[in-house]
């Protein structure tokens, strides 16, 4: 039996059990408050676009595979977590933060693991180990993906699992107790083959265990019994892949680009892990801006030269363990050093922490053969050292690590602003891609609106010629659409952001919920009602108000009229930061229904936006009919004021 099973000076532990379970529960929910505080509750624009995070969103709404190979028992955990949750927490947190507090969950289950592993190698010193959990809690990775949607957190939590199994099974096996250690042997093989079906390059860690399990137990490769039962418990996880067959079969869409002549083929095919492969950067040569150096700038200096020493002192065979570990993440990193490889590393870090854990502790050993009151104060600095490294990495990492409340989060606006008009029921839109790619998140992840779809050009089309649904096309796509869709239609006003697009059918009959008016413009045109709206509750946007006019033309028109919106306050204009409140159109219906294009009698609907502003209180409506007649002049058709009533 070699030194690792020994403690440097006593067998006795530095805190009771009872003492480590409530410092334990208090700095877990520390950290638990620090990271709901931080939780991502937006999405960036180019967020939208494609990543593992908007992979990972996705398929945890949906129960589809994410990416290659699927990370199953993940996604399928993820799932679970979701969709049990929102119908509780849908009242004080939206989707993004209920997605992404899965990423939180696996980051506790990291620190409780963490911590335990720090009381073994600390002979439960609860002051060394809670400060030393709680410095690493915030370190910026890990504290950035304990915050957002995405899985390492629990490849952290994974291989801290397999270092503690493997720790209590040496113990169990050298204590003479086989049952004990038959269990956790068992244990230990199934933890390492989950990494078959969750995150492989948490495996870099199994040759050293490998290592570690035969240098302990010289003759366990006589024990064919014992090895059979572990083989077949590794292998249980590759049954989560039969969910990946599945849902592919479902949902051929899904499977990206290319073509494969049936499921299985697309299956094997999606296993070899293709995409993982592509994005590898096999490729020898110098070190790069961040690889090594952003290890030690995750680290510092002090953790990472601490940490390195500090492990020699667990013992030669767990240090061997640690040290291999080391290297096999060092080999794989270097060679993927222009890829995520800063992702993949993070199993890698609480592993040096551990060093400066049993380095810590051996001066706090040393530190007892000193008269008491220079024992208590060098223990006192230590563990003031620990907590200004603790001070430390939290200043630093905070304004990056907080992903709550991010001004660039707009990334779901555009889709907000089109489902603000509050298009018909079962309606497709056609926007540009920002639209698109907010309405597909909105309607899909969000869940509101779920019976309308964003479509593309083709769709537009197919829809336009069947009717099949209401099709709506964004006023910022419109240019494009009408470029594409040479055949006249039929354009309506659909809100502030939104065209309503179909057959040429003129309406006739004025809509039911309208505010009534009987206003003419020189015996020309005229108002025949209004509405006034807000923009539904269930948008998280500050939008304005729409001013919905319904337009009649009361015989054909020459002239292309222009309109201008103002809201009045005891008839009188306003004013805002010395800034007339008004809103023009040089044709209604956003410039798609020229006044010359009226049929006499139809009915035409014309938006406009009322600022939502507290300092605006109005009581009227101004809407004046008008044409440039050059130079810098203009002549009305006529001028209408009237009450208005926000509804």
């Amino acid at each position: 039996m070699d030194n690792e099973t020994r403690q440097p000076s006593t067998t006795a532990f530095v805190h009771t059990r009872g003492q480590a379970f409530r410092i334990g529960v208090a700095l877990l929910l520390l950290a638990l408050g620090l990271y709901l505080w931080t939780l991502d509750n937006g999405i960036a624009a180019y967020e939208l676009e494609g990543g593992d995070l908007i992979t990972h969103q996705y398929a945890q709404v949906q129960a589809r595979f994410s990416n290659a190979p699927g990370y199953p028992l993940y996604t399928m955990g993820g799932w679970l977590w979701y969709h049990a949750l929102k119908p509780i927490l849908r009242p004080i947190a939206n989707p993004i933060q209920i997605l992404s507090s899965y990423s939180t969950l696996w980051a506790i289950v990291a620190l409780a693991l963490m911590y335990t592993l720090l009381l073994m190698v600390t002979r439960r010193n609860v002051i060394i180990s809670a400060l030393i959990t709680l410095a690493y809690a915030v370190t910026y990775f890990f504290w950035y993906y304990a915050v957002t949607t995405e899985q390492y957190t629990s490849a952290v939590a994974h291989t801290l699992a397999i270092v503690i199994v493997a720790f209590r099974w040496q113990e169990a096996f050298e204590a003479g107790e086989e049952r004990r250690a038959n269990r956790l042997f068992f244990l230990l093989a199934f933890l390492l083959g989950l990494g078959l079906a969750h995150m492989v390059t948490v495996l870099l860690i199994g040759p050293p265990i490998a290592w570690f399990v035969w240098r302990t137990d010289r003759h366990i490769w006589k024990r064919w019994r014992l090895l059979g039962k572990a083989a077949l418990l590794a292998a249980l996880p590759l049954l989560a892949y039969i969910y990946v067959y599945v849902r592919g079969a479902q949902h051929p869409e899904w499977r990206g680009e290319g073509s494969w002549p049936n499921t299985l083929s697309w299956f094997l095919y999606f296993l070899s892990t293709p995409q993982g492969r592509a994005e590898m950067t096999w490729t020898l040569g110098p070190f790069t801006d961040l690889f090594p150096s952003l290890i030690w700038q995750e680290l510092t200096w002090p953790v990472l030269i601490l940490g390195l020493a500090g492990v020699s002192l667990l013992g030669r065979r767990r240090a061997i363990v640690f040290y291999a570990t080391f290297v096999l993440y060092f080999i794989f990193c270097y060679i993927d050093r222009y890829g995520n490889w800063y992702q993949v590393i993070m199993p890698a870090y609480p592993l040096v922490f551990v060093g400066v854990a049993v380095l810590a502790q051996r001066v706090w050993d040393w530190l007892e053969s000193y008269p008491r009151a220079i024992a208590q104060a060098g223990r006192g600095v230590l563990a003031l050292l620990i907590f200004v490294l603790f001070l430390n990495r939290l200043v630093v990492n905070y304004p990056r690590a907080d992903q709550s409340n991010r001004p660039i989060d707009t990334g779901l606006d555009p889709g907000w602003r089109l489902l603000a008009d509050d298009p018909a029921p079962n309606a497709a839109i056609f926007g540009v891609v920002e639209e698109k790619l907010a309405l597909d998140y909105i309607t899909i992840i969000w869940g509101y609106r779920s019976d309308v779809k964003a479509v593309t050009i083709d769709e537009a089309r197919a829809l336009l010629a069947s009717e099949e649904h209401p099709l709506y096309v964004s006023v910022q796509a419109a240019p494009f659409f009408f470029q594409q869709v040479k055949e006249v239609v039929g354009v309506k006003s659909g809100g502030l952001y939104l065209l309503r697009i179909g057959r040429p059918q003129p309406v006739f009959e004025p809509p039911a919920d309208m505010i009534p008016l009987d206003i003419y413009f020189g015996n020309q045109v005229r108002l025949v009602g209004y509405r006034l709206t807000r923009p539904p509750k269930a948008i998280p946007l500050h939008l304005p108000w729409r001013l919905t006019l319904y337009w009649q033309a009361l015989v054909p028109q020459q002239v292309d009229w222009s309109v201008s919106v103002r809201p009045t306050l005891k008839g009188q204009f306003i004013y805002l930061d010395g800034s007339l409140v008004q809103s023009d159109h040089a044709h209604p219906a956003h410039g798609y229904r020229p006044t010359s294009t009226w049929v006499p009698r139809e009915i035409v609907r014309d938006d406009y936006p009322i600022p939502a502003d507290p300092r605006l209180d109005f009581d009227g409506i101004t809407v004046i009919l008008y044409r440039a007649i050059g130079e810098g002049k203009f002549e009305n058709l006529g001028v209408a004021n009237f009450p208005v009533v926000l509804r």
